[in-house]
């Protein structure tokens, strides 16, 4: 094959309020991330089995963040030859998930073996638990204030991708920000038809009509691709070995001669398949065993034009935050 894949790679991190952080890798841990535009916050579920009493009761005393690494080791191979492609060629690997506990279950599996669940929420101290009090001066525009409400609230956070289309006037004069950052973030989505997440601890406002950065992620049967993907009513689901870089509003490119077409049902038509075979993700699901047999990514994608996303966009009017 021109293109290779082999030896699971992970790493399963659970840290303190300090950010001390404890590896759990060496066991068997399962998991499952979830990740939607519509959705203001990303969840996962991690599980970890027969972790000693001791380091059980430190995880779920002080256990605050889980972060989590997978993919393989293998690279996919580009133009380069012998020792440059090695260090030049990607690897697939890499972060898929960094967010806070919010519970910690323990029960067991069966007769023999124990499991301690994360419950796990994507910037939930941000989002939920934070508070932004402060004036700002007139003349600022919607993109400052964006960079404003994240960076001084009481809890702060990092700057994702931002739509480059907001809405451009000036505040006529100062204005007062007190209460939680994600409804005003929130607020700025809907003015501008837009969608409000955090992912990985980072804001991000996008349309779906935004050019995504970078080119379009190529999936085949040599680079991943797995089983047949589906022609749905608002676009394409598909089913690749686990992937990373397959992120919220992710381009992927798929020849639609690998697509099995959707039968039409009365009073519903199926969106056309995309004349290039371009999908963004608007729904991005990573599940594996690191000692199992799943280790995959899900995908729910739709036109590249947004015109068929129907938890997105309805037309390219229309606000998915209303």
């Amino acid at each position: 094959m021109d293109n290779f894949l082999y030896g699971r790679k992970y790493r399963v991190l659970v840290a303190d309020k300090n950010n001390n952080a404890l590896d759990v890798s060496n066991l068997r841990c399962t998991f499952r991330v979830e990740k939607v535009a519509l959705q203001v916050a990303n969840h996962a579920e991690v599980s970890i089995y027969n972790l000693s009493p001791d380091t059980e009761k430190v995880i779920i005393k002080e256990g605050m963040r889980v972060i989590l690494e997978a993919g393989y080791q293998g690279y996919l191979k580009t133009q380069q030859q012998g020792a440059a492609q090695q260090v030049l060629a990607p690897k697939q690997y890499g972060k898929i998930f960094d967010g806070e506990v919010i519970q910690a279950i323990r029960d067991r599996e069966d007769v023999v073996d124990y499991k301690l669940t994360l419950v796990c929420l994507d910037g939930d101290s941000f989002l939920n638990n934070n508070i932004v009090k402060m004036t700002v001066n007139a003349g600022l525009n919607q993109r400052q204030i964006v960079d404003q409400i994240a960076t001084k609230a009481v809890t702060p956070t990092e700057i994702g991708r931002i739509s480059p289309d907001l809405k451009t006037q000036n505040l006529p004069r100062g204005k007062v920000f007190f209460g939680m950052p994600k409804d005003y973030l929130r607020d700025i989505a809907r003015d501008n038809n837009a969608n409000f997440w955090v992912e990985d601890g980072q804001v991000y406002i996008a349309k779906a009509t935004d050019t995504p950065p970078g080119e379009a992620l190529v999936l085949t049967p040599k680079t991943g691709l797995v089983g047949v993907p589906q022609q749905t009513f608002d676009g394409v689901t598909f089913k690749c070995l686990l992937n990373p870089a397959i992120k919220l509003m992710t381009m992927v490119q798929i020849d639609n001669s690998l697509i099995r077409m959707q039968k039409k049902r009365l009073g519903q038509i199926p969106v056309p398949l995309d004349d290039d075979g371009q999908y963004q993700a608007y729904k991005v699901i990573h599940y594996g065993d690191t000692r199992g047999n799943e280790w995959y990514t899900e995908v729910d994608g739709v036109s590249r034009y947004g015109a068929a996303a129907p938890l997105m966009l309805a037309n390219k009017i229309q606000s998915p935050n209303g």
